[in-house]
């Protein structure tokens, strides 16, 4: 049974999956509130004439006070802000992907609580990332947690423990642990057609796995996730298929037709990256078992196509 949503409250809207939410969200004639830190540039992606429906209000995403004010009369929140992680990790940037999403939660969360009339729904973001990192483990939603002591890992535990907290006032949470969402802005393409005859190297030792998922997909379980009172829970947002990432790299150049194939070695991903390199070198085989269960179906679940789709 679908619920009908009168308004609904996303953080992280100016992101490449928030702003097509709220595009989605828009065409159906859902009112939207955009809590952002960042007004003007939401302003510039939604401009009034276009998206009448949208209000942006500016917020603080660590104090409850000003974040509470922006959910009245919200039937659900989408929680989807957190600082981007593909960076080089300074420990300036280390603090600010942690509290981010530990912190940012929590004060959303104390914002909910406070509530008389609270939002019947929780949807907040999550990465697979939660499961660890593993070369040869398959995981579904029942696979245990992986083991502390992986930055990221640790920081995806805390982000669903804060979110989980919602629970105990009768607000339905549902976590998407996100794979690697597979999308481009105009700007991006762009650029990619001018890297066209180098794309399709090897990146690292191109074995690690490749947890990934088109964006139109994860919309479309976004607002599964939206509309369907009975899902509550953990749920791995990732396509049915994980590939290694030499499988990626192919799709890219096929996609492409790119002709020198040019390889990023580990190390000097590192010697770019640091730390931060985990994130393109470590990977994990994820399976969205859940989704599937419940009828699900993927318009992409095919690496080859999902990088066309994305490219053309």
């Amino acid at each position: 049974m679908a619920m009908n949503q009168s308004k609904v409250v996303i953080t992280g809207a100016t992101g490449l999956i928030g702003r097509r939410l709220v595009e989605k969200l828009a065409e159906r004639g859902t009112a939207v509130t955009v809590l952002s830190r960042h007004p003007r540039t939401a302003y510039a992606l939604f401009p009034p004439a276009q998206f009448p429906d949208v209000t942006v209000v500016s917020y603080a995403p660590y104090e409850p006070d000003t974040i509470a004010p922006a959910l009245f009369g919200a039937s659900a929140v989408v929680h989807l802000a957190g600082e981007p992680i593909a960076a080089r990790w300074t420990p300036t940037v280390r603090s600010a992907i942690r509290k981010s999403r530990d912190m940012g939660t929590h004060a959303l969360v104390t914002a909910i609580s406070g509530m008389s009339d609270r939002p019947a729904a929780l949807i907040s973001a999550s990465a697979c990332r939660y499961y660890g990192v593993s070369t040869s483990t398959r995981f579904g939603e029942g696979s245990p947690p992986g083991p502390p002591g992986d930055f990221l890992t640790d920081t995806t535990h805390l982000w669903e423990a804060q979110a989980q907290r919602a629970t105990e006032h009768n607000v339905r949470v549902v976590i998407l642990r996100f794979g690697i969402t597979l999308a481009v802005t105009e700007n991006g393409r762009a650029m990619l057609k001018r890297l066209n005859p180098f794309l399709g190297g090897r990146i690292g030792s191109g074995q690690q796995w490749v947890s990934w998922i088109h964006r139109e997909d994860t919309i479309a379980i976004l607002l599964r996730a939206l509309d369907t009172p009975e899902m509550q829970g953990a749920y791995n947002a990732t396509s049915p298929n994980p590939v290694r990432m030499s499988q990626v790299t192919d799709a890219f150049a096929h996609a492409s037709r790119s002709f020198l194939h040019v390889p990023v070695p580990t190390r000097v991903i590192r010697q770019i990256l640091g730390d931060g390199a985990t994130v393109i070198l470590d990977g994990q085989q994820v399976h969205p078992d859940r989704l599937l269960a419940e009828g699900f179906n993927f318009r992409f679940s095919q690496i080859e196509p999902a990088v066309y789709d994305i490219l053309s």
